[in-house]
């Protein structure tokens, strides 16, 4: 969907029409102009419209859309059937309520909803309205509608017998229809990954029923289908197949201080799925129901250009003014902006425009992701925190994912994390000239150690040129060429050192490196570090487009520019680019925008 990116600026923000009074429209949409807004988004709600069921009143609509119109601006519709929203009953009306998603009875209402809007809005397609988006944040909503709905059909689907899945689940059923979902993790088996994937195949199936239906009645302009950032309820990939293009909708802490790394996970996983990256909530203010959240003008610095730093192509701020259920926008319910916030906005406009054009963010290495074992994890409230993450995190390095249950294009190196479960392509990707590396990790296809150092192992000179901490793997005879881990002496209290002194020069064969077709698996039996991760790079001979060297601070590389983000106080941080050290002084809770001029000097230009 590229077209749609590349013909017109996706920077927005939410408007309500029905929520603020009708005389301050004109203000607010003024403010809207004033910040930089291009693309305004609307939800048209169904519970606001219909006055009686198949009764509809649309003379609000209209207005707005009028006025919007006139103002030049480009509209993003959502309308629904579901919209969340903190509105009565998620905005269904209430004929509708008592029927889930999958009930032939809610779809027939919802398809009679989606044609009578689809005829307001359709002359205004590509003239005004750019883009629609297919219900909201879609979840089959199991705690109000029910566990099981289709269950039954969806094992039979999988499994074709009865017999097939007593062997897998160890149980004696008779016939589907007697197995109910098991969605919450008492015991992590094979029952509970049958209910999560049930869970992502009913909010995919209910997507492609929606897509449909608008398509059905007319729309012709591209579709829009987003989710929040969690992983448990929708599966990204499938989603971002199905629709035009496709957001997620994070709301990050203030000023990103309990949640900054989880959000760049997430900036990267987009870009994992979609070509054109987008964020179609991006948390401007809050809901009522989180009182004591307040949000800093750096607050919005820090996160937009964290989003542009992630490759992101363009997003709606969601709101852009107060209303019932909302506070700290921009703008109050009557378009005054709020100079402070206006200022960080406008700031972050001419961040979005500055690099709208550039190329993805240059990603030195990936890491493997599989969507369903992050997805139980989740689920099971698991600790997901692969040390590689978090060491990934702390050196502020641009890497990629990888779905590893799809075909994908070969990083220069894949690291893996987490469980996976389609190694083949692993091997795969080795196979035909790719640099696998596992950090303490095995997947199936790898020589199992014959054992570890001790756990409290510490200081060992690894042969690859860096010194770990923690235990390691140990091999007799490992296959390919041996890593070795060496004691290093640990100066202890006089009485103890001469036991320590025995440990010193012990030598572990920790991991191993062997070539397999074309390409190359290391196993590195040591926890993943920040000088082991470099030491990699360099035994591959591949080159990080850009390095933080200051602790706390992140970088980015796109094209000729580099983004310096700083989630902390201000200070002069230090980068590395083509092995040259440049010194950048940073403001706080944000961050520059370097350019190159071509022989290797960098210059800041916002």
């Amino acid at each position: 969907m590229s077209d749609l990116f590349d013909q017109q600026a996706m920077i927005g923000g939410e408007v309500h029409y029905g929520r603020v009074q009708r005389q301050h429209w004109g203000a607010i949409l003024d403010a809207a102009r004033e910040l930089g807004i291009e693309v305004l988004a609307s939800y048209m709600m169904w519970e606001l419209h219909e006055r009686r069921e198949g009764e509809y009143d649309f003379t609000l609509l209209h207005e707005f859309m009028a006025e919007v119109e006139k103002r030049g601006f480009k509209l993003l519709a959502r309308p629904g059937p579901f919209y969340y929203s903190e509105w009565r009953n998620l905005g269904i009306p209430d004929h509708a309520v008592p029927f889930g998603k999958h009930h032939p009875e809610f779809r027939r209402k919802a398809s009679n909803w989606i044609r009578a809007i689809m005829a307001e809005i359709r002359p205004y397609l590509r003239r005004l309205i750019i883009a629609v988006q297919a219900d909201n944040e879609i979840d089959p909503m199991l705690h109000f509608y029910g566990e099981d709905q289709g269950f039954g059909r969806w094992l039979e689907a999988k499994y074709d017998t009865i017999g097939r899945l007593n062997d897998a689940w160890g149980t004696s059923y008779a016939d589907f229809s007697e197995p109910l979902p098991t969605l919450t993790p008492f015991v992590e088996d094979q029952r509970l990954r049958d209910g999560c994937r049930y869970r992502y195949d009913l909010a995919t199936d209910y997507a492609r029923w929606v897509i449909g239906e608008f398509r059905d009645h007319g729309c012709d302009v591209p579709i829009l289908l987003n989710t929040w950032p969690g992983v448990d309820a929708q599966h990204w990939r499938d989603l971002a197949d199905l629709a035009d293009f496709y957001g997620i909708d994070p709301y990050p802490s203030n000023e990103c201080q309990a949640d900054y790394r989880y959000f760049r996970e997430r900036l990267r996983l987009l870009r994992a799925v979609t070509a054109d990256p987008y964020i179609a909530e991006f948390g401007s203010g809050i809901w009522h129901g989180m009182p004591n959240r307040e949000y800093t003008p750096d607050h919005y610095r820090l996160t937009t250009l964290t989003a542009l730093a992630g490759g992101v192509r363009g997003w709606n701020w969601y709101m852009l003014h107060d209303r019932d259920n909302w506070h700290g926008a921009p703008m109050n319910e009557r378009g005054v902006l709020r100079p402070d916030l206006a200022e960080a906005f406008k700031q972050a406009v001419g961040w979005f425009h500055l690099l709208r054009d550039a190329p993805p963010p240059q990603a030195s290495c990936a890491v493997a992701w599989s969507w369903h074992y992050h997805q139980v994890a989740q689920i099971c409230k698991r600790d997901v925190d692969d040390p590689l993450f978090e060491v990934l995190h702390g050196m502020g390095l641009e890497y990629d994912f990888v779905d590893v249950d799809r075909p994908f294009a070969p990083p220069l190196m894949l690291l893996a994390a987490g469980q996976i479960e389609q190694p083949q392509r692993l091997w795969e990707y080795v196979e035909q000239g790719g640099n696998l590396v596992l950090f303490q990790r095995l997947i199936e296809g790898c020589m199992r150690p014959d054992g570890t150092s001790h756990p409290g192992a510490s200081r060992l000179d690894v042969s690859l040129g860096f010194v770990s901490d923690g235990p390691v793997f140990s091999y007799r005879r490992p296959p390919g060429t041996p890593i070795t881990a060496r004691q290093l002496r640990i100066t202890a209290d006089a009485d103890q050192q001469r036991l320590w002194d025995l440990a010193t020069g012990r030598t572990y064969t920790t991991g191993y490196v062997e070539r397999r077709g074309r390409g190359t698996v290391m196993v590195v039996g040591c926890p993943p570090s920040r000088d082991a991760i470099l030491v990699v790079h360099r035994h591959f001979g591949i080159e990080i487009p850009v390095l933080a060297l200051t602790p706390g601070v992140h970088a980015s590389r796109r094209g000729d520019k580099i983004i310096a983000l700083n989630p902390g106080e201000a200070r002069t941080a230090k980068l590395m680019i083509k092995g040259a050290t440049h010194h950048v002084d940073l403001p706080r809770c944000s961050g520059v925008v370097l350019q190159t001029d071509g022989c290797g000097e960098f210059r800041c230009i916002a």
